[in-house]
This record gives C-alpha cells, sequence and structure tokens, in this order.
C-alpha cells in the first residue's frame, strides 16, 4: 500500500493534516504578537507627529494674523492675504496749495507725509500747524535745496537739523525723517551717511515717482503713472505741491484703493530702510 494513501481511500494527500494546520496557525499568532507591538508604536508616532505638527500649525496661524492697524507701517497678513500700504510723500511745502492739499487728503479720509524746506515754513506756520494737527507726519526737506550745497559741501545734516528744530517749534516734534533733495545717489555718500546715522536722523527716498514734475499739464498721467506702477506690497509714492498733482489726487486715492491699497504714514517707531543708496543704517 502507497504510504501515503494509508487511510485515505479517496487518495487526496498526505494523511497528516492536521499537525500542518497547527504550524500555520502558530505561525500566524507569533508574527502577530511580533507585528502588533511595532503596530502600536507606528500608530502612536504618527499620532504625536500629528497632534505636534498641529500645534505647530496653531501657532503659526495666531501669529499670521495680526490686529489691522494702519498706524503702523509694517506690512501684514490678514486672512492669508497681505495687506499693502501705500505712503503719500509731499515735497517742497508748505505752498499756496498746501491748504488744498490738506482739505482734499481730508476728503478722502487720507493721511500722509510731507516734507518741507527751511525757507518756507517760515511763510506759512499756520499751515504746518494745521499739517500736523489733522495727522500727518512732518519731515524735513532742506533749507537751500542745492546739491551742491548738500552733497558736495557736505551741508545735508546741518541744513536738516535747523529745519528740524523749525518744525519742533511749531509742532512739538522733532522729526527723525529726512527726504534727500534729487534723492540719495549719488549725493549721500558713506562720509555723509554715517554725519546722517550719527545725527540720528533717517532716510526715505521713493518707489514710484509720480512723475507730476514732468506731466505739468495732465493730471490724468499723473494719476494713471501713479496708479499702474503700484504693485509692490509697499509703496512710497513720490508727489509734489503742483497743481495738476492737486487735480489727480482723487483720482489716485481711488486707484489705489481699487487695488487693495490703504494708506498710511511714516512711522518713526517701525523705520521701512528704503534709499536708493542702500545704506541699512539710514
Amino acid at each position: 500500500m502507497d504510504p501515503y494513501n494509508s487511510g485515505n481511500p479517496i487518495g487526496l494527500g498526505p494523511r497528516y493534516r492536521k499537525p500542518k494546520r497547527k504550524y500555520f496557525a502558530k505561525l500566524f499568532i507569533t508574527l502577530a504578537l511580533i507585528l502588533l507591538p511595532i503596530g502600536g508604536y507606528i500608530v502612536y508616532q504618527y499620532l504625536t507627529s500629528t497632534q505636534q505638527q498641529a500645534s505647530v500649525n496653531s501657532v503659526q496661524s495666531l501669529r499670521e494674523v495680526p490686529t489691522p492697524n494702519l498706524d503702523k507701517a509694517r506690512v501684514e497678513k490678514w486672512n492669508g492675504i497681505t495687506k499693502k500700504v501705500a505712503y503719500l510723500t509731499f515735497e517742497d511745502g508748505p505752498t499756496a496749495l498746501t491748504p488744498d492739499i490738506l482739505k482734499s487728503l481730508q476728503e478722502q479720509d487720507v493721511k500722509a507725509t510731507f516734507f518741507l524746506i527751511g525757507s518756507n515754513i517760515g511763510e506759512q506756520p499756520d499751515v504746518v500747524r494745521l499739517m500736523a494737527k489733522d495727522g500727518h507726519y512732518i519731515g524735513s526737506h532742506s533749507e537751500t535745496h542745492d546739491y551742491d550745497t548738500l552733497y558736495k559741501k557736505k551741508q545735508y545734516v546741518p541744513e536738516m537739523l535747523r529745519v528740524q528744530k523749525q518744525i519742533k517749534q511749531l509742532t512739538n516734534h522733532s522729526p527723525l525723517l529726512t527726504r534727500p533733495p534729487y534723492g540719495s545717489t549719488p549725493g549721500i555718500t558713506k562720509s555723509i551717511a554715517k554725519e546722517i546715522e550719527q545725527a540720528h536722523l533717517r532716510v526715505w527716498d521713493w518707489s514710484i515717482d509720480s512723475m507730476d514734475w514732468y506731466y505739468k499739464d495732465s493730471a490724468k498721467e499723473v494719476a494713471k503713472t501713479v496708479i499702474s506702477r503700484a504693485e509692490d506690497p509697499v509703496e512710497i509714492i513720490l508727489l509734489h505741491e503742483q497743481p495738476q498733482t492737486l487735480r489727480a489726487l482723487p483720482a489716485i486715492v481711488a486707484g489705489l484703493k481699487k487695488k487693495g491699497y490703504q494708506f498710511s504714514i511714516y512711522d518713526e517707531d517701525f523705520h521701512i530702510p528704503y534709499n536708493f543708496a542702500k545704506f541699512s543704517n539710514l
């Protein structure tokens, strides 16, 4: 008799099947006992990692939800959208047009930053006081506005300090911010920059030139230039106290608002370095 078919009349294989099933059962139980703690450890690590990531995301989300404070100059995010801030800066005042510019800004509920010339301040002290009362920032724009005097003869700091003193007498505030006539380059050298730093003054150029000095007969072109060039989260806009600028002002404000910009004045407590010379100490 075939030993593999003994006791198995239908001849379906070896006679000892039950012991083989027990072997596989024991093997399965053994593997389960080995894999169970490993699986538990993996699940534990996953849950721990998920909780830690959720905690990090929570902290990050709290940091990314600032208080919408337009009095501060820093660029912030609100519900994931970067806050866009425009700084309207007027040079060469005060002039005969300053009261009308102030009135236009008041009607539009917008504040601006004015850079004044020393010789003009003495002619219109009441306008300077009104400017401060309305909540605008007043900075220095030199006494002479003369390139050679300011830069070649290195009179930048002395002139700005004297203008600062004039503003202090009228507004009770000594402004730190200055606007270099003709821009900071190439006039402000390293040595002048060091003098500015030692005097605790600061420098602001501009990111957008309105070209109001060029488009003397077209307020439309002035407004179009400003609005079309406004792209970055922070824009410092160069304006002059000119008739075409005054006429363009409502359109400039409306156009920038439509592009998502809000308006602010320079904040001495949160200085944004911006000068063509790229001096980090200014």
